[in-house]
């Protein structure tokens, strides 16, 4: 925090030649007896809000068109077609009195053009046969098409104040652009077919060609089946008088993925630029000729059910998705002359169940209560992997999770000297981490994090279970609706509270737990001392920081009352209703400012901005 305006020595705000108030750059202003601030001198948010210009247009257009052939019954032909198109014009100055710009302030300009295109052709063919034989067969064709271009430039040294134009800036810094292009190619056909509405069965296949890999390997075949029995629909269960309807499904399929946020992944390329004002190429992707689609293979199987008079209704399910030939950018040595290679790693898994149960407890005219209640739990493993490697907070290995923290292992802080202290870790021959031990058994320490090797911790940021608990009561033309969230178990790095909880740096917040730091000798706590500019006090990679994702959340609650018809034919409208409704009312997690809800990897920057608290007033009319 610091003064907006230049106060002199009686307090009174210093004013320029003009009449207007001086702003305070932090650079100190001796006369005044003002010395400099201690960080951010030579800027002020205010002033350069106020001095900035930044402007942006953003033109969004679709086109959509359809056609249908009806070539014979039960046969026929669609044809759909859209486009859309994105522009963008974002143009930025930055002024040459405060900030980054100061003295000749600078301007820059991006463009961008985004046009994607499908296009695809399916013919349909339906038929039942004596009521009791139903088929339904798709077959198709589909293609995609996605470009993009942009330029950007920048220049510096104004001429002139107010004119956002390059032709007012006399020194061009930077001036690049691209263009980009994906496409992919697919066939696919579908047969669905049922059994007198009793048993009914599936199985399609597709094949996808995509553009960003190599052209012996972009094409790739998925395959899918399902089936489902209605057992409600049996003779047996002519004479089970509490089910009004039980049925069973399961599925397999698979489907293909191409992105890795790059288009040309199986091409080596160079970067055009420029060394010493002279034209230069720069090597800056390896690619990989032989990558392919990566594959993911789902099964589900569930039991659908509708009990006692619709009194109970719900759905249990187990799901399994293999995903095998992985997209990654595997990091590598930098010796090779760039730190990562796209490549197709490994496999892995997650499953779980999902259950859903829904109970009307009152079900009258004029009253009526029904409660949901959703939960589910996710598993991961890893299981195949060429190496393990180091992504971020977490190390991938065979039989682990991609969701299990491996980080520095704290120790507490010594009483002592008021350091952060770590358990000892070393890398055996497998390159595990191993604990360090004295002689008695016991696992050393350090106050040096660069001594010892991170470790698995133990944690997860997968929850144990998450879910939602929903209720509907409404009576007469009165209704209330009101939706509950929640998760329970897992871990989650918090990267805000550590950014709070910095050894000492000028200009920056803390958290209130900062009063526990280490103060003197003997003192007992887990912050540890402040010391501005000593970076080893505080690792943010490290266990001190994981804190307990369980939350819950009041996401939504809706109160409204439908006016009976009479009373809206009087007015001559068909319905009419008016509610007041909240949106993220409330949110109860292990710490303040801490929203667990949308980051499964448990590692938020931070600085998220969390969904909005909205409440607001509707009126429903219908004509």
């Amino acid at each position: 925090m610091y003064p907006v305006y230049v106060n002199d020595l009686q307090g009174n705000i210093v004013l320029d030649a003009a009449g207007k108030p001086v702003f305070d750059n932090g650079e100190g202003f001796p006369e005044y007896n003002i010395g400099s601030r201690p960080i951010s001198q030579g800027r002020h948010a205010l002033q350069e809000l106020l001095l900035n210009d930044e402007r942006d247009r953003d033109n969004t257009y679709g086109f959509r068109y359809f056609t249908d052939f009806k070539i014979v019954e039960g046969l026929n032909l669609r044809l759909n077609y859209g486009r859309d198109i994105n522009e963008g014009l974002e143009k930025e100055y930055e002024n040459n009195i405060i900030g980054d710009a100061q003295p000749t302030g600078r301007y820059s300009e991006s463009r961008f053009r985004r046009e994607v295109q499908n296009f695809n052709q399916i013919l349909t063919y339906t038929k039942s046969f004596n009521n009791i034989h139903n088929i339904d067969l798709t077959a198709g064709h589909e293609s995609f098409d996605r470009t993009f271009s942009d330029i950007d430039a920048l220049a510096i040294e104004q001429t002139a104040e107010g004119i956002f134009e390059f032709d007012n800036f006399a020194t061009p810094v930077r001036l690049g652009g691209s263009t980009t292009n994906k496409t992919i190619e697919g066939y696919f056909a579908r047969a669905n077919y049922n059994f007198d509405n009793k048993y009914y069965i599936s199985a399609s296949a597709r094949r996808d060609g995509s553009s960003v890999f190599d052209t012996d390997a972009r094409w790739g075949n998925f395959y899918s089946v399902g089936t489902s029995w209605r057992i409600d629909q049996e003779d047996f269960m002519d004479d089970v008088s509490f089910v009004d309807q039980l049925k069973i499904r399961a599925s397999y399929g698979e489907v293909g993925n191409d992105d890795l946020g790059d288009f040309f992944l199986s091409q080596p390329r160079y970067s055009l630029t420029s060394n010493a004002g002279s034209p230069a190429l720069i090597w800056s992707t390896i690619g990989n000729a032989d990558l392919q689609w990566e594959t993911s293979e789902s099964f589900d199987i569930a039991l659908e059910f509708r009990l006692f008079n619709n009194f109970l209704d719900g759905t249990i399910e187990y799901y399994k998705k293999n995903s095998t030939d992985l997209l990654f950018d595997l990091p590598i040595a930098l010796s090779n002359g760039l730190n990562s290679f796209p490549a197709n790693i490994g496999d892995m898994y997650n499953s779980g169940f999902e259950v859903g149960l829904t109970a009307n407890f009152i079900n009258t005219r004029d009253f009526k209560w029904s409660t949901t209640f959703q939960a589910s739990t996710f598993k991961n493993e890893i299981t195949a992997l060429p190496d393990p490697f180091i992504n971020g907070s977490k190390r991938w290995d065979v039989g682990r999770s991609r969701f299990d923290f491996f980080l520095l292992r704290t120790a507490g802080v010594d009483p002592a000297t008021g350091d952060q202290l770590f358990q000892m870790y070393e890398l055996d021959e497998d390159n595990n981490s191993v604990p360090v031990l004295d002689a008695n058994g016991v696992q050393l320490t350090t106050s040096d994090w660069q001594e010892t090797e991170r470790a698995y911790t133990g944690d997860s940021s997968i929850p144990d279970l998450l879910g939602s608990v929903a209720n509907s009561i409404s009576y007469k033309g009165f209704s209330l609706d009101i939706l509950f969230t929640y998760g329970i178990g897992g871990e989650i790095l918090d990267n805000g509270y550590s950014a709070m909880m910095h050894s000492g740096n000028f200009g920056r917040s803390y958290h209130p737990d900062i009063l526990n730091a280490w103060r003197q000798p003997g003192d007992i706590t887990d912050v540890p001392r402040l010391e501005s500019g000593n970076n080893d006090l505080v690792r943010t990679q490290s266990d001190r920081f994981l804190t307990d994702a369980s939350f819950w959340s009041l996401k939504n609650i809706n109160l409204g009352y439908a006016f009976d018809d009479r009373f809206a034919e009087q007015i001559g409208v068909d319905n009419l209703r008016i509610y007041i409704a909240g949106e993220n009312l409330y949110l109860k997690s292990e710490r303040d400012g801490l929203n667990p809800q949308f980051n499964l990897g448990g590692t938020p920057d931070g600085n998220d901005f969390n969904p909005a608290r909205i409440l607001s007033f509707g009126l429903n009319v219908a004509f």
